[in-house]
């Protein structure tokens, strides 16, 4: 069996290479049975994250990413040492898991029990259908809090990997989703293409329960803290939940409380884990050190800067109460990121086009997209910070609404790059005026 450190990471990274390069499942599977007899969630999180690191696309391991689930499936340690807090009502892992219950009983006993009733010719069950897929549609908001939450904190402790291959994931069943229902949606629907999308669609979703339930969880049960879980579970509320009424309000116990303090050790040998089989990949895999720079970056503690005092500008003086009311009735929504990429403030106003909340303070901003467009927002950033450009402007359809996204450099007197400042708007009904309503009028 493979027993140091850096050599396990070699023997998994050399596992997932094999599947990455053609290699069958079951010549993956016989050699990891060979060579372990169980395997820690940071371990499969590191291997995966020396692909990405060393040049492979985060796309090719999320295409493979079920595999990976399958070659490991049964041999995933339980090692957390959690206090059970997670068990109780309102903690954000309980809510995600009593939304994964219902989501599988809407795909298990609503959608395909009726295609199956549709199967025999019975296509008066065609808007059945269509609803409960339309419904289906709700767990955008599942996976939203999981990817504006809980990544922001996975990322916090150096957890990398995870997030970017699960985020693609999520977009695929989205797309898959809007797609399947495109497709029911014609009148010239058959049954064979219809049962592949709906096969595809329950494959994908369940795989990610598994991923979410036995990777996810385990993996941030032992490295969060029990704040870090207060303060998902209090934004949680801003972004919504899905299938499930408003979970009671979670606030950690005294008991927890003393119970975590017990367990600090073993909280920080889990972070100190995750860090050593990121070193076992640079000595073993000789991964660049700017492939993994953000192991070990803290978040900026933008919590206690705060103080009541006026903010003198160049054109004027306001309080803090001004400056926070300003924010909040601005007709556009801001977000500024510092000159090192991460996002440092937003504003907070009533009505958001897209959903933020405090946990993505300190946070990479590339990390803020899916993978699909990481590309594109770091070659805006990059051009910013060069001087090529100044700034850029992109227009989407999102639920009927015309959304306008703009990017502007920012520079002080020096013409020194200070940042890029981003501006949405929701312009639908900018677009249809015409005419003039003027101020006498």
């Amino acid at each position: 069996m493979t027993t140091t450190t850096v050599e396990r990471q070699k023997k998994i990274v050399e596992i997932l290479s094999l599947l990455h390069q053609g290699g069958s499942f079951e010549q993956a599977k016989q050699m990891f049975d060979q060579s372990f007899d169980g395997i820690d969630v940071s371990e499969i999180t590191a291997a995966e994250k020396a692909l990405i690191s060393s040049g492979l696309d985060p796309s090719e391991i999320q295409s493979l990413c079920n595999v990976h689930a399958a070659v490991f499936k049964g041999a995933i340690n339980d090692i957390h040492r959690s206090n059970y807090e997670h068990e109780q009502p309102g903690h954000p892992i309980h809510t995600l898991k009593l939304e994964n219950q219902v989501i599988q009983s809407l795909l298990v006993d609503e959608i395909m029990w009726v295609f199956s009733k549709i199967e025999t010719g019975d296509w008066s069950l065609r808007q059945r259908l269509l609803a409960a897929l339309e419904d289906l549609q709700n767990i955008n908001r599942h996976y939203t809090r999981k990817e504006t939450l809980i990544f922001s904190y996975m990322e916090k402790y150096g957890i990398t990997a995870p997030p970017k291959v699960m985020w693609g994931v999520d977009d695929s069943i989205r797309e898959a989703l809007k797609s399947v229902i495109d497709y029911l949606k014609n009148e010239k629907a058959a049954i064979n293409p219809l049962r592949e999308k709906l096969e595809y669609i329950q494959t994908e979703i369940e795989e990610m329960i598994f991923k979410e339930e036995e990777i996810m969880t385990p993996m941030t049960l032992d490295v969060f803290t029990l704040e870090d879980w207060e303060k998902i579970a209090r934004d949680s509320q801003d972004i919504g939940y899905a299938f499930i009424a408003e979970p009671l309000p979670w606030k950690a116990s005294a008991a927890a409380r003393a119970s975590e303090q017990e367990r600090e050790p073993q909280r920080l040998a889990a972070v100190q884990q995750a860090q050593a089989n990121t070193a076992a990949i640079k000595e073993g895999m000789e991964i660049k050190n700017e492939s993994i720079h953000e192991e070990n970056e803290q978040y900026f503690d933008w919590e206690s800067t705060g103080s009541e005092v006026n903010v003198v500008l160049p054109t004027g003086v306001l309080n803090l109460e001004e400056l926070v009311s300003l924010f909040q009735v601005l007709p556009v929504d801001l977000t500024f990121v510092d000159k090192n990429d991460r996002v440092r403030f937003f504003s907070e106003g009533k009505n958001r086009v897209f959903p933020r909340t405090t946990s993505v303070i300190g946070r990479e901003v590339i990390n803020c997209h899916p993978p699909k467009s990481m590309h594109i927002v770091q070659q805006i950033l990059d051009d910013f910070r060069a001087g090529k450009r100044t700034d850029a402007d992109f227009w989407i359809d999102m639920r009927d609404r015309k959304i306008y996204i703009r990017y502007f450099a920012l520079k002080n007197d020096q013409d020194e790059y200070l940042g890029c400042l981003e501006v949405t708007q929701d312009i639908t009904d900018i677009q249809t005026i015409s005419g003039q309503n003027r101020l006498l009028d």
